[in-house]
This record gives structure tokens, C-alpha cells and sequence, in this order.
């Protein structure tokens, strides 16, 4: 009797080989390293901008942010003038999940980002980032979430109560994937599936808040933290092995990442950048009622002031304010966008949206790019430009190519964008540990499966991989390839043009919106 073939896919957030290398070496993480030794790994590439909600959109549906028109955690409509959050929903091209549905396949997917709402299939989704919370509504199919989910009064989306110490963040980051941990097999043990797919997110907070403990060559390294980091990683390599021990030796096992990670040098406010250009405006500030009253009542006033002062004086002056800590409103809530005529989303590379008809678009969108590489292209004395392209360049045209940026301003590595548009300060450095970079982790291991065999991919070549290995048709729209050569005898690739219905749309509440851009602060993206 043939065994029945089937996929597991553990995602890790932001993973690289710049530290993975020496966890397998110094045997913190021995069940990677069998992996490794057993199968084939390399490099898996990102996409541009390599950050979490394009990257793992683009995971999930093997197609390039030109074809899922999701660019960043936030969308911009140019004809309501509006931003909002991205969702599933927004995602413009069918999912893997959808298309193995389609095929009589189930999935089961826990944790990944963007993937709410969730799609109506014959499997189990459990979104992760970018859900405002996890509900019967949230997750399908409702029963799940009260089986599963709701007698795990530790879940979370995202742990945002960090702690202060790396030894401290660390255990918090073992307890929030442990619960993980323990609902995914739970549901391997209990579910019929043909593909499971569990992400951990934490990986990302961790390098981020602590990459000089991590890298033994940052700045500031510290050998003492980082021996109190590496038990998340060890916690992170047992996780690996029981759920590949509970998936069986005939299942096919991926490992990914949606991005690596490198030292920070800085960060440059792009949209600071344009408000002093005069390119973006802002809304008149409101007064709170407590402002109003202080104004009303000097002594308040006062009073007020030696509290701030007092406290100041108390805090631990020392310690730099990371980027992950800080609580910003997003621009949706400050930007006036009838005066605005350009203005950047995006982390990890400056996403521009302009405003104006298409010629108007066109004739700012190079007048901008000139005087940003005049001032921080390459050659300056701020050198925090690296490249800026159009969108129509990075991208193609796309299915839609009025939602296509105008912009995309590729950094330096190691710098990112402060998306908020206040202070004084244009190019800052040394602000915190941790950044993404572009080249993430790839591991395959199981039935067919080159053995030692090194080989790198791109991240969108994970849903053509799989779909081919269980021999369902892939689209034809995919940008990703099949990796062929991870196997000792490559599948037989079908394909066929797919369609997805994008008739459902989803527009998140303000307050939902507030939850979820809380999440997106506490892990250093707003």
C-alpha cells in the first residue's frame, strides 16, 4: 500500500542563517541540523519589501506583491483617500490553502500572518498577526477555536508585555510558543490533514529586542545574554522536533522563513523627510480634556510637569528605548490627505503613494527620487539609500497597477523606515539591535529528498513545491518554480489557469484597527 503523502510546513518568523549556522554547530539546535545533514538547505529570498505581511501574503499564494497588491501591514486607496489594514480579503490571488481545498485536499494552518479572515475550506485556519482576536468568529470553522484555542487561556496573537531582561523576554517568548506548540499537536493528533502549517512569530521579537546578544559579531555583544537567549532557541528546536516526530516519517517536512535578520544601523524618517519638504501635511492637533484643563489651570499645568520630571528622574535613564517599544498613532489617524501629496508605508523599504492624476504621479514621483538620492543616495554624506525604483519597475505591472506604489526606496542594509512623521531628527543610528534582511532560511527533508544537497529558493516557490509533490495542477499565474532539484527525482509539474473569487472584501473597525496596529507597535512596525 502506497503511504499517503502529506506536507508540514513550520515557519519561522524572520529565522536566518547568520545565527542558525552556529546554533546547529554549538548543538543548541541538534533537530535543525538533522534536518540540514538529511536534506536539502539554502537560502529561501524574500521579497521586496522583506517584511511579514507582504512576505508571508506572498508564501501563502507563491505570487510577488505585484500580483497580490499587498505591499505593507496597511493598503492605500487613492480614490477614497484612505489607509487601512490589509486582510486576507485584500489578498488578490487564491491561496494555498484554497487551492488544496479545491484539489479535495484538507490544510491546516496555525498561526500565519495575514491570514484573516480566514478562508471558508474543508480544514482548520488559525490566524495569526494582523487578527484582531481570536474568536469564533476569527477562526474557521468556529468549533475550532472553542475546541482548541479557547481552553488555552495563554494564546496569543502577539505578546506585547516585554519583558526587561533577555533572560526574562526569553522565557516569555517560550511560554507564548509552547502554548503554540501545544494546540498544533493537539490538532496533528486529533484532524485529518494532507498539509499542516504551523508559524512561529516570536523569532521575530527576539531579534529584534536582542540581536547583540544573538550575533556574537554585533556591536555591544554580550556573551552573558546571549546564554540567557538560547534557551528560546533550544525551546525552538525541541518544538521543531516533536512536530516532525508527530508528522510522521513519511511526511515531507519545510522550514521557512519570510526574512533573515542583520545588525541595525539606523533608521531614516522618510516621512519626517517629506513633511519638511512639504510634501506631507498633517491634520490640526486636537486637544485632549486633560490638555484643555491644563491649560485652563496653570497650577495643574505646573504640577503636571514636576510629575513628568519626577518620574524621568527615577527611570533608568540608561537604557535605550527600542524601536519595538515605541506607541505611535498609525498615519491613517494623523494625515491630512487633501493637502498630502506624498506620503511612505513600509518598514523595511520606503513604499510611496502619491497623489494626483497618473501624469502628476509620474512627474513628482522624479523629483522626489532626485532629491532623496541628492541627499542619502549613495555617494552622500548620509548614505542610507541604496536604490529607488518605480513601482511599475519592482513589480511589473500587476493586476492592478493603480494600487501599485509609485515608489520603493531600497535602503542600505541594516536601515529601515520610522514611519512616523514628528520629531527632528532625519537619519538616526545606532537605535536598536535587530532588522530583516533579505535572505531567509530554507530546509526540506523527508521521502524523496536529496540528501546534504545545498540549494536556495524563493519564497514564493513554496506553494508550487507543494502542490506539485502531491500532485495537484499548480496556476499558471504563480511567479514561483518548483524546486525540482530538492528532489532525487523531480515531480511531474501540471499546470492550469485559477481563478480566485475576490468578491468579499473586509474593512476592519477603527477599533480593530487599533488593536491590531498595538500589535504591530509592540513588534516594532509602527
Amino acid at each position: 500500500m502506497i503511504a499517503k503523502k502529506r506536507v508540514l510546513i513550520i515557519g519561522m518568523d524572520g529565522f536566518t542563517w547568520r545565527l542558525g549556522r552556529d546554533f546547529m554547530s554549538e548543538g543548541v539546535m541538534p533537530n535543525l541540523a538533522n534536518l540540514v545533514n538529511n536534506g536539502t538547505h539554502g537560502i529561501l529570498w524574500s521579497v521586496m519589501p522583506f517584511e511579514t505581511s507582504p512576505a508571508w501574503s506572498s508564501f501563502q499564494t507563491g505570487c510577488l506583491p505585484g500580483q497580490t497588491n499587498i505591499f505593507a501591514f496597511h493598503r492605500y486607496d487613492r480614490n477614497l483617500k484612505k489607509i487601512s489594514l490589509n486582510s486576507f480579503a485584500d489578498n488578490a490571488m487564491p491561496s494555498l490553502w484554497e487551492l488544496l481545498d479545491r484539489a479535495g485536499l484538507r490544510a491546516i494552518s496555525l498561526n500565519m500572518p495575514v491570514s484573516s479572515p480566514p478562508p471558508k475550506i474543508n480544514g482548520i485556519i488559525i490566524p495569526g498577526l494582523l487578527c484582531p482576536k481570536l474568536s469564533p468568529e476569527t477562526v474557521h470553522p468556529p468549533e475550532a477555536y472553542n475546541k482548541y484555542i479557547k481552553p488555552q487561556r495563554n494564546y496569543l496573537i502577539v505578546n506585547n508585555r516585554f519583558q526587561d531582561t533577555v533572560k526574562e523576554f526569553a522565557q516569555q517568548s517560550i511560554a507564548t510558543e509552547k502554548t503554540r506548540t501545544q494546540v498544533a499537536l493537539e490538532l496533528m493528533q486529533a484532524e485529518n490533514w494532507d498539509v499542516f502549517c504551523i508559524q512561529m512569530q516570536s523569532s521575530d521579537a527576539m531579534q529584534h529586542r536582542t540581536w547583540d546578544a544573538l550575533d556574537q559579531t554585533a556591536k555591544g555583544h554580550s556573551p552573558e545574554q546571549r546564554k540567557e537567549a538560547l534557551p528560546f532557541y533550544r525551546f525552538c528546536d525541541d518544538a521543531i522536533g516533536r512536530l516532525v516526530a508527530a508528522a510522521g516519517q513519511e511526511t515531507l517536512t519545510l522550514i521557512a522563513s519570510d526574512h533573515g535578520f542583520c545588525q541595525a544601523k539606523g533608521f531614516f524618517a522618510i516621512n519626517l523627510w517629506l513633511r519638511q519638504r512639504g510634501y506631507l501635511h498633517l491634520l490640526p492637533k486636537k486637544e485632549t480634556n486633560w490638555e484643555i484643563t491644563k491649560r485652563k489651570i496653570p497650577p495643574l499645568k505646573m504640577l503636571a510637569r514636576l510629575y513628568g520630571s519626577t518620574i524621568q528622574k527615577f527611570s533608568n535613564d540608561d537604557k535605550k528605548k527600542l524601536y519595538c517599544e515605541e506607541l505611535l498613532s498609525h498615519l491613517r489617524r494623523i494625515l491630512d490627505f487633501e493637502k498630502t501629496r506624498a506620503f511612505c508605508l513600509g518598514g523595511m523599504a520606503g513604499i510611496l503613494y502619491i497623489n494626483g492624476t497618473k501624469q502628476q504621479r509620474i512627474e513628482l514621483a522624479q523629483q522626489i527620487k532626485e532629491e532623496l538620492l541628492n541627499d542619502f543616495g549613495p555617494g552622500t554624506q548620509k548614505p542610507v539609500i541604496d536604490r529607488i525604483t518605480t513601482g511599475e519597475e519592482t513589480y511589473g505591472l500587476g493586476k492592478d497597477s493603480d494600487s501599485l506604489p509609485d515608489l520603493v526606496v531600497q535602503y542600505q542594509e541594516g536601515y529601515v523606515t520610522k514611519i512616523y512623521p514628528l520629531g527632528d531628527v532625519i537619519v538616526a543610528s545606532d537605535v536598536y539591535p535587530g532588522t530583516h534582511g533579505r535572505d531567509g532560511v530554507l530546509v526540506a527533508n523527508g521521502p524523496g529528498i536529496r540528501e546534504g544537497a545545498k540549494l536556495d529558493g524563493n519564497i514564493v516557490d513554496i506553494v508550487p513545491t507543494v502542490l506539485a509533490y502531491l500532485g495537484v495542477p499548480v496556476p499558471s499565474h504563480v511567479d514561483g518554480k518548483v524546486l525540482s532539484k530538492a528532489f532525487d527525482e523531480p515531480p511531474s509539474v501540471q499546470y492550469e489557469d485559477i481563478t480566485r473569487d475576490n468578491s468579499l472584501s473586509t474593512e476592519y473597525t477603527d477599533e480593530e484597527q487599533a488593536r491590531v496596529e498595538d500589535q504591530l507597535s509592540g513588534l516594532g512596525y509602527l
